[in-house]
Parts: C-alpha cells; structure tokens; sequence
C-alpha cells in the first residue's frame, strides 16, 4: 500500500469558517475495487476495521474553535466483491508468492506509519447509531483549538460485519456562537482476506488486528496484546476476485507460441554440432529452424552469437524468441543491454522476465536497483532469489554485504554459494582463507574454481604455486587463464538448462578479470628470463583489456629494450585514455616524455638527435599535463612549460606538422583560460 493515509473529502462547509477540520483514513490493509466493479467508476479503496481515522480541527481565526460531539451512522451494507488486498507492512514477508508483488510490497515497507492508539472506538454495529458527546463519560471531547494551533482526534471504526459498509460520520463544531455540522461519507469492512501462516500449522483465517497488532482490538481495548504473538508468521496476499481462487501463487509462465513442424528435430540436430565443435554448422542449424518461426531456436542461436561477441544480433535473435514468448529471452536482452550500459533498457527487459516467473530476471534487477544506489532492494531481489538457489544470487548479496562492513554475513554466503559451485564464490572464498593463512584451504577452492573454468581461480591458483616453488604448474594455469582473453559477457553466467533459463548477471563488471592478471603476470615472467618478444606479446593482450600496469610495461619495452619510439607514444597514448590510471602514473609518464624530448632535442642523451621525433614526444608530454590540469589546477604551470618547450622544439624543427602540432596545442591551452 504506497498511501497508507487517504484524505476524505468534507462535505456540509458552504461558507468560509474560521476553522478548518480534515479527515483522513490511516489503513495498514485495504480491499481493492477495481472501477466498476461495485457499481462505482473509480477504483474503491476500502480499509479494514480498526484503522484510524484522524480528524484534524484547525482554528484559523481569533476564536478558539470546539468540536462538541460526532454521530455515526450507517448508510448501506452491500455485498463485497473485490479484486484483492492491500497491505502496508513493516518488513519484508518471509515468503513472496509470486514475482509481480514483488516491487509492490517493497513500497509498502517504505510508506509504512505505525498506527495511532485510538481517543475513541466507532462501534459501526451498534444499534442505534454511536453518538459520540462532551457529556459522555470518558469521553475525548469537546476537542478544542486554539487560534493558530491544531488539534487531532484519532477514532478507530469498529464492524465485524464483512460487507462493503458504507457509513457517515457527521461532526458538530462550535466557533464564535456559531454552529457548522460537517460531514464525511465513508467505507469500511472485516473481510481482511489474510491468512496466517506458521511453520508448525495449517494456514488460518486471521483477522487484521492479529496480523497487524496496530490495528484497534475491541478485544484488547488498551492495546496490551504482545506483538511477540505474531513472530514466526508471515502475511501473504490473499486473492478474493471473482474467480473464487484462495492465495494468489506465483504465475505461471506464459506458454511460448508453437513451435513449428520439425523445429524439435532441427534444435537436436543443432545440439549436436555444437557438442561436437561446429559452431557454424550449428548455427546454420538454429537459424533454418528460428527462420520458420521456432522461438525456442532464435533463443539459442541468440546464445551463440553472444559468445562470438556480436551483442547486437544476440539481441536481434532473442528479440525473436521474445516476441514468441520465450520466458528466458527477455531476461537476456537484459543481460545484452546491462553489457552496453543501457540501465533503462535493462530493467525493462528485467521486469517483463520476472513478470514471466524467470528468477534470474531478479538477479540481473537486483544489479540494475544496486547501481542506481537502490541497496535495499537489491539485497531483497537477490535473497529471494538466493532462496530459490539461482546463480549468481548468494555471490552478489555477498559482494553487497562485503561493501556495507556486512563481513560475517558476507563470509556465510560466499562459502554457500561456493558449495553450490558458484566458481566467482569460490574464488573469494580461497582469498579468505589465504588471507587467513589456510593455504591448504586456499589451493582447494582456487583449484575447484579453476577446473571450473574460472580465469580468476586458475590466476590466484597459479600465483600461489609460483611462490611455493611450482613455476611450472602455475604458468601452465595462467597460460589457460589468458588464452580466454577477450571473451565477451564475462559479467554473467549462464544457467546450464537450456532455453527455460535465463543467463544471470554479476555484479562487479567483468568478473573474471583473471585472464588479464594472467596475461601481465606471463609478460613479467618472460621479461624476466629476458625474452622480450613473448612478454611483448602476453602485454599486448593484457593492455588490449585495459590493464594499466600492461600499457606502461609495453611502453618501457618498446622505448628501452627495442628503441621503436612510436610504438611506445602510441601505448602512452593509450594510458591517456584509460578512466582511473592514477594521476602519480600519468605525472611519471609526463615527466619521463619530457625528459626523452630534451634528449631527442640535443646531443649528449641517450638517444641520437632527432628534432621531429622531440616534438612528438613533447606533444605527449604536455597532452598528459593538460588532461591532469583539467583535474588539478596545481599541474598549470608544468602544463603551460611543456607547450612553451613544444613550440620551441617546433620552431627549431622547420616542419609545418610539428609547427601545427604545437599551434593546436598552444590554442587548447589559451581556450583553458
């Protein structure tokens, strides 16, 4: 329930009193009605017993304003036919029966507002009708407001009646010798459509004052009822439409349109050929078949076009299989659009697979809620789902927890989902107990998540054998690791049962960056024995994925071991454009390039002269000063330096490109103000 509090209208006020008196109903449960089912063309919201009703008597004027007495009366009692519940709730339910409520019992948690003990109990069942006076023993009026100031009155209505009751209640208000009687048409009903649920009983009829302690107990007037009575419960939706049905279940995923004839034979045959190795044959097999109409084909033939790297016709194909009704095709057209950054696109995608019951479709919302700073419900999106074992839900809940200073719980649900092999899981669980000094423990987790294909297992595992004496194992471990470099998606996993599953997504960007670890750590391995070509190219590899570390170590080989300086400006440019290179590296890198021009500049370095080659370097050296400055003002001067030195270098050079290099950068630095 996203308005716990509804405003009532008043009726009766024709002219401009000195007062103002607003009624308000403050409900944790209500009936819906949809329009025109009960005769009304608007939805009808009907709270249950026992809520709040606040009155609130302002006095606007100089006068004190009294509210002398209230008489309520009932105007109808009609058959009730509505088209569910609902509830505001102050936590989580242990269990969601289906996924579509999902979000909307998150909101209630987020509107929930305790209930106020009530001054008076509106008995709707009495007869005659409750007249609430000044006179009445015990009574909570007259109410009275003082100019400039408010007063509220909380009464509680009362029926046991479970039609749609349909009652008026009417106030008299004094000011100023005058008399108003104001009025509000107003609803209530017993009917709660609640059950009770506990771990040790059938499930049972409750009335709302038993699942929500808050609500008024004709009972228990004081309010003395223990909450603790309710632990060990959850509440659950309950459908009272049309259709007679009892608790509202999860849905049932929509049936995907019939596949056409033979598309059965052709999928097996597709199979097949892609257990054996053909992947072209294979995919020939699947688009014949996706061709002629089969949603089930499209799907899968839209998983092997994602892992040849082609995200946008992946997305053609599950588009396909989308539009056929294939549950597990809008959770992947989550993942494709949560792979180019598009949150929007994704979520969308992500709700239409969970409104198909698909649970990884919870996963992937999960990480879209999470990076839109919305912790909460990620961290319920992802333990419903941990509930119910899908991949990739523990392992993110972790990392989440892990972030929050969570540790313990944190720790708990790596090693579970370790156990359930979640390789990622495993990973981080040999990490602890490394860090804990198990390097026994260590060694088997990273080996369990190495032999399960992890790049980042077989990394860290390879790591710890080198350091123990085993250069041999572990460089055939990273040698393994880095041969997957490149590969697309590496942010999700795909759940091994066929085109019913979807592929979940991990939190945490690419995952299994153990391919670039073990990329750079071959390069420094054979930089080390001294040849240079192989660590030139498992760098090349490394860098390609941007990894900082592998771009300054190309450009430190390429200009000191081969003396090949454009390779080295082009892989310095390249460090440039890397988002979060830490400014210390660019500052060293600026500095080094000015040093390497002063030298191509002049005789007496370690390089032979060469005026052209210095302008190229210079030109490097005040691009890494400019884009420095742009994040700290102090770097200026040096900014301003190295332009003054590159036109001076361009001018001695006597070439029109390097006088035009250096005009381009002196008119960047006269633009910076």
């Amino acid at each position: 329930m996203t308005r716990p509090v509804r405003p009532v209208p008043v009726r009766g006020l024709a002219d401009d009193p000195p007062f103002t008196v607003r009624a308000a109903v403050h409900s944790q449960v209500a009936h819906l009605a949809s329009p025109g089912l009960l005769g009304h063309p608007d939805a009808v919201h009907i709270p249950l017993t026992g809520h709040n009703l606040l009155l609130t008597l302002t006095a606007t004027g100089t006068e004190e304003v009294v509210l002398r007495s209230l008489r309520a009366e009932v105007t109808d009692r009609l058959p009730l036919r509505a088209d569910g519940v609902s509830l505001a709730r102050t936590r989580m339910p242990d269990l969601v029966m289906s996924a579509d409520l999902l979000e909307s019992v998150q909101r209630a948690v987020r509107a929930y507002r305790r209930l106020r003990g009530p001054d008076v109990a509106v008995h709707l069942d009495a007869s005659p009708a409750p007249v609430l006076a000044e006179t009445a023993a015990g009574s909570a009026l007259p109410l009275t407001a003082a100019p400039g100031t408010s007063a509220i009155l909380t009464c509680a209505p009362v029926t046991d009646d479970g039609r749609w009751v349909r009652w008026r209640l009417t106030a008299e208000i004094m000011c100023a010798g005058r008399v108003w009687r104001p009025w509000w048409d107003l609803t209530v009903t017993a009917t709660t459509g609640l059950t009770r649920f506990g771990p040790d009983a059938a499930p049972t009829p409750a009335p709302v004052h038993a699942l929500h302690p808050d609500h008024y107990d004709p009972g228990d007037p004081e309010g003395r009822r223990a909450a603790s009575e309710t632990d060990g419960t959850f509440e659950v939706v309950a459908h009272t439409s049309r259709d007679g049905r009892g608790v509202l279940g999860t849905p049932s995923r929509p049936d995907p349109d019939p596949e056409p004839p033979g598309a059965a034979e052709t999928i097996r045959r597709a199979a097949a050929l892609t257990r054996a190795g053909d992947l072209s044959g294979a995919a020939d097999a699947y688009r014949s078949a996706a061709e002629a109409g089969s949603g089930q084909a499209a799907y899968l033939l839209g998983g092997l076009v994602r892992d040849r790297g082609d995200l946008d016709g992946a997305a053609r194909w599950y588009e396909r299989a989308a539009a056929r009704r294939v549950p597990a095709a809008y959770n992947n057209l989550g993942v494709l659009a949560m792979l180019r950054g598009d949150l929007d696109a994704a979520e969308h995608w992500y709700r239409r697979g969970m409104d198909a019951g698909d649970w990884a479709a919870a996963v992937g919302l999960g990480v879209v809620r999470e990076k839109r700073g919305d912790e909460a419900q990620a961290e319920e999106l992802w333990r419903l789902a941990g509930k119910r074992d899908v991949p990739n839900a523990d392992q993110n809940l972790a990392v989440l927890y892990q972030r929050q200073g969570r540790h313990r719980e944190a720790g708990e649900l790596f090693t579970r989902a370790a156990g359930a092999g979640d390789v990622q899981a495993a990973v981080h669980v040999g990490l602890r107990c490394h860090e804990a000094g198990d390097r026994a423990g260590a060694e088997r987790w990273w080996r369990t998540a190495a032999d399960a294909g992890s790049a980042e297992g077989a990394f860290y595992l390879g790591l710890l054998l080198v350091r123990d004496g085993r250069a041999g194992e572990g460089e055939r471990l990273w040698e393994r690791a880095a041969e997957r470099l490149g590969t697309p998606g590496r942010a999700v996993a795909r759940t091994p049962s066929g085109p019913e599953a979807g592929t979940t997504y991990r939190v945490g960007g690419a995952a299994e960056s153990g391919e670039v670890y073990a990329a750079h750590h071959l390069g420094l391995l054979h930089r080390e024995r001294g040849d240079h070509d192989t660590a030139l190219g498992w760098w090349t590899l490394a860098a390609g994925a941007g990894h900082v570390d592998s771009v300054f170590g190309l450009c430190e080989l390429y200009l000191n071991e081969r003396g090949d300086l454009a390779e080295c400006l082009r892989w310095a440019y390249v460090a440039l454009e890397i988002e979060g290179v830490p400014v210390g590296r660019v500052e060293a890198l600026a500095g080094g390039m000015r040093q390497v021009a002063e030298q191509l500049a002049g005789a007496g370095g370690a390089y032979e002269p060469d005026p052209g080659a210095a302008v190229e370097v210079c030109s490097l050296a005040a691009e890494a000063y400019r884009r420095l400055t742009a994040h700290d003002s102090a770097y200026r001067p040096a900014w301003e330096e190295a332009v003054r030195r590159l036109v001076a270098l361009a001018e001695a050079s006597g070439s029109p490109r390097a006088r035009q290099r250096a005009a381009s950068a002196a008119a960047r630095l006269r633009a910076a103000g």
